[in-house]
């Protein structure tokens, strides 16, 4: 079992490292070594997280680009 903030933190983690973009491939194949998940459990946390504001999705047939959305610093 895993936590779904859990995973979430990483995927944001993941995003920053990757200069703000990744490809849901990209994202699923990293987190499938260090969590069990499913692609369809990553799916269903990436839409969470869309509609939460954190990510945004650009969709084409192939491939699903998730970006990083800007955030304010508190610093």
């Amino acid at each position: 079992m895993f936590s779904k903030r859990r995973i979430q933190f990483r995927i944001l983690e993941y995003l920053r490292l990757k200069g703000g973009s990744a490809t849901d491939r990209d994202l699923y194949e990293m987190l499938r070594k260090e969590f069990d998940i499913s692609y369809s459990q990553l799916l269903n946390m990436l839409m969470s997280m869309e509609i939460e504001g954190f990510i945004s999705i650009r969709a084409s047939r192939e491939v699903k680009l998730i970006v990083l959305k800007k955030y304010r610093s508190t610093a």
